[in-house]
């Protein structure tokens, strides 16, 4: 019996490291950390703390359910345009790659929505301020939302072209609901006590490494091609 259990826990082991050297030998190691930054940071937590901070930050501003219904549209803008982003990020390059310029102008757009959120004094705001602050959650948001669509995008190619299997939507998943289980417990701690602005706050240093590691080039792309290509890929799509 020992023996047998000694046989499935090595079995687990090697399929462990297996899994991981499969991911590392297709992504590398900078962009699989790239990916966490991502899933567990940014779509899995950041995203869990703006929608839950939403409801209360509006509240003390004292707007109506109609208008908070209203507004929550209005941030969430950014969602429904993902299409948009990616076939702007394809045809139309900013600077020297098609993806980084992009993530780096959404991040920056986040920090100032974010900043934005934090520095307001929510208690002072007039509720006919909603729509300034529905803005400021829709830079957050479409920070983003920009992040998955351009990450996702860029680890089915490395899929398609290294001909890899599904390890790495399992390390995608995995990582999103694991950031998100943090986040609501770290929600469920605060947010009666402190209010939304400590978790908008936890969401900057977030969006300053997201920053930090696109410009440091974490997520692999080679430069883009000249304009008349750019223009026949666009005729032809």
């Amino acid at each position: 019996m020992d023996s047998n259990e000694d046989e499935l826990q090595q079995c687990r082991g090697a399929s462990s490291m297996d899994f991981f050297r499969k991911l590392r030998w297709t992504f590398g190691d900078s962009f699989l950390a790239y990916l966490l930054l991502t899933y567990l940071g940014l779509k899995g937590m950041v995203y869990t703390f703006l929608q839950t901070a939403m409801l209360p930050y509006f509240q003390l501003m004292g707007v109506s359910g109609t208008k908070f219904q209203l507004a929550s549209v209005v941030a969430m803008i950014p969602w429904s345009m993902k299409g948009w982003i990616g076939v702007l990020s394809d045809i139309v390059p900013i600077g020297r790659y098609h993806k980084r310029g992009y993530l780096m102008l959404s991040a920056a757009l986040g920090v100032a929505g974010l900043g934005g959120l934090a520095m307001l004094p929510v208690h002072k705001l007039a509720p006919d301020q909603v729509w300034y602050v529905a803005l400021l959650f829709c830079a957050t948001f479409a920070f983003i939302a920009t992040f998955d669509l351009l990450c996702e995008g860029k680890y089915s190619e490395l899929m398609r072209e290294e001909q890899a299997g599904s390890e790495v939507l399992t390390l995608v998943w995995a990582s999103l609901n694991f950031g998100s289980l943090i986040a609501a417990l770290a929600v469920w701690f605060f947010v009666d006590s402190s209010g939304p602005r400590p978790m908008i706050l936890a969401c900057l240093p977030l969006a300053a490494l997201a920053i930090w590691r696109t410009a440091a080039g974490d997520l692999p792309e080679k430069p883009a091609r000249s304009w008349a290509s750019l223009r026949l890929k666009a005729l032809s799509e």
